[in-house]
């Protein structure tokens, strides 16, 4: 597995994918960025920035890269479930910071083991020790036994980035990650090339 750990806080920075677009263009038969984006083009930019899109979703999804330390769930006293982020994918660790600011870590548990431990746990009101990311329904957090104080959800996590999109190339990955995620933009590109052809060869096999 890859872990990239991303600094957090201060000016956005990191890769800005508008510097990557002349070379793709360059490479996919373009003479420049205003034959890129001219009405009869065959691909668009916004095309382009969303296959880029999909590609940091992949490293997100599939290779881990966007680890970040989370603090925006408040706990409440008597509620154990709670919505995670829009970008959430992984809780890699996590602990619950009461009022009084003590923390308590919280083992990530799955909800099988968690009925194989105690066949009362999600009635329970003692001090939360355990979490589980299944207990409850799908995108949300779980605290195993009701919290007693309210608090913070403090959470290592993996997420993914904001869109990727012609109003917002910046990507908080180090600069080395371009070729990436160019090469990511001309396999996009080229694949619709070749699905179009392949429509216009069944098309011509169709009307012989």
């Amino acid at each position: 597995m890859l872990l990239l750990l991303i600094p957090q806080g201060g000016a956005p920075s990191g890769l800005d994918l508008q510097y990557a677009i002349p070379d793709v263009a360059y490479r996919l038969g373009f003479q420049n960025l205003d034959d890129l984006n001219a009405a009869n083009s065959w691909v668009s930019l916004a095309e382009l920035y969303q296959w880029a899109d999909r590609a940091a979703k992949h490293l997100a999804y599939q290779v881990g890269v966007f680890v970040v330390f989370d603090d925006s769930i408040d706990v409440d006293a008597g509620t154990a479930s709670y919505a995670l982020p829009a970008t959430h994918v992984f809780t890699l660790a996590a602990a619950l910071v009461d009022d009084e600011g003590i923390p308590q870590m919280l083992r990530l548990t799955a909800v099988r083991d968690l009925w194989a431990l105690d066949a009362t746990w999600s009635q329970s009101s003692r001090p939360a020790t355990r979490c589980s990311m299944d207990a409850a329904e799908w995108e949300r957090w779980c605290c195993t036994r009701t919290p007693r104080l309210g608090g913070t959800l403090s959470q290592v996590c993996q997420e993914f980035p904001r869109p990727i999109s012609t109003g917002g190339p910046l990507s908080a990955l180090p600069t080395v990650l371009q070729d990436y995620f160019a090469y990511a933009m001309l396999a996009g590109a080229r694949a619709r090339v070749g699905r179009r052809h392949a429509g216009d060869g069944q098309a011509t096999s169709g009307s012989g």
